[in-house]
């Protein structure tokens, strides 16, 4: 397939674009190939399947997409020819499986895609193939294991520098293997083409005559605006996505309400931890599910800080929902909940961790929601009432949010 041919398909354009389109096109086939999309990824862990399917997917799109063997000339290094790539592409796409971070070539390449994000604004897309995120983070002492192997020959320098690009890679939003149509590749592999495609065609857009394009951009950020969310709903994964936190999100949103969601496809390639902030700052209501193991996570008590810290300066409304467990005890941090909290301790900071442990006490004093309470644990209800309280809420002005509902 021609990539004019593909292009023109991914991007429909208005007839007063046809023109400045044929010119952008002459133009890049006059200069030397630059890729859409690189991949980076561990060949023993997934070149012959994932890794191979998905190059095939995107190449039958129309993407031109560098991977190493069969986009490297003949007589070339490798080391510059890759960097050369990476610095060129539009997309990249680390699949960062199992064993990719003891690999110093998958390292480098990832240092450079991180480094050519942060100083060129390049889109990222990590692909985290069957591994979890959060496993990332605690994979240090491993990682440094592996790297201190006699034959890799690696300075503390380069190591700490390695170190900071993986760990920055699991920040941003991407796409976790497993839990994509539980575990179906060829799925994930449908989602990745469509992101690509729609990047690349903003691209395009924005590319084109000023004034076509100014137009474009300002209807595309005029509809992001209005999809800000009004409620941000904050809730540990394992104890309540796919329960109470999955019913109510879907409730709020039949009732009309805007609910900030992790899954959003729109999310990809973005920080995550700075779209999570920039969503409670802007909502007018945050509801935080308070399990029992929800203190265990440090991301949870991020965020339960940043809704206090917008509670406090803006009067944002927090409405907690005390998940089998009593309010008391994220009050007094007693109990279960109490020691949760404590297995940070030595982790932290002492600011952070006074940060958390206020955030803690001063949300266990608002009035919410006991789950158990409710129609003696019936979560249908809870969902009813949670929602009726918030629809009345965000139908009100920000000066009148303020009084805490009896709930």
């Amino acid at each position: 397939m021609k990539k004019t041919t593909a292009l023109a398909t991914v991007l429909p354009l208005a007839p007063l674009s046809v023109y400045a389109y044929r010119l952008l096109q002459k133009k890049r086939s006059a200069v030397p190939q630059n890729y859409d999309v690189f991949l980076s990824f561990r060949g023993p862990d997934t070149r012959t399947g994932f890794t191979d399917f998905l190059y095939n997917s995107l190449v039958a799109a129309g993407i031109q997409v560098f991977r190493d063997y069969d986009s490297i000339p003949v007589g070339e290094q490798i080391g510059p020819e890759i960097l050369k790539a990476i610095e060129s592409c539009r997309i990249a796409i680390p699949i960062i499986s199992e064993q990719y971070a003891q690999s110093k070539w998958c390292l480098r390449e990832l240092t450079e895609i991180m480094d050519c994000q942060k100083r060129d604004g390049k889109s990222v897309f990590p692909v985290f193939y069957k591994v979890h995120v959060g496993d990332i983070h605690r994979q240090h002492v491993s990682f440094k294991k592996a790297l201190c192997k006699p034959e890799m020959q690696i300075s503390a320098k380069e190591m700490k520098k390695w170190w900071n690009a993986f760990t920055s890679v699991a920040k941003i939003k991407g796409w976790v293997s497993q839990t994509i149509a539980d575990g179906h590749e060829a799925e994930l592999v449908k989602m990745i083409v469509a992101k690509v495609s729609s990047d690349l065609k903003m691209v395009w857009i924005e590319r084109l005559p000023t004034f076509i394009g100014s137009v474009h951009l300002h209807f595309s950020e005029k509809k992001r605006r209005e999809s800000k969310c009004q409620v941000f709903l904050a809730f540990r994964g394992p104890d309540t996505r796919h329960s109470l936190a999955a019913f109510l999100r879907v409730s709020l949103k039949l009732e009309g309400i805007r609910v900030f969601d992790d899954d959003d496809p729109s999310l990809i390639g973005k920080d995550i931890d700075n779209e999570i902030y920039d969503a409670i700052d802007y909502g007018k209501i945050s509801i935080p599910i308070l399990s029992e193991d929800y203190a265990s996570s440090s991301w949870c008590l991020n965020e339960l800080a940043k809704m206090v810290e917008c509670h406090q300066t803006k009067g944002q409304k927090i409405l907690p929902i005390f998940y089998k467990i009593k309010s008391s005890h994220v009050q007094h941090l007693s109990g279960v909940f109490g020691r949760r909290i404590l297995r940070h301790r030595d982790l932290v900071d002492a600011t952070t961790y006074e940060r958390w442990e206020q955030a803690l006490r001063k949300v266990g004093t608002f009035k919410g929601w006991v789950s158990d309470r409710i129609a003696n644990g019936y979560e249908g209800e809870l969902v009813k009432r949670v929602v009726n309280v918030v629809s009345k809420l965000v139908k009100e002005s920000p000066n009148t949010c303020r009084t805490i509902p009896s709930t």
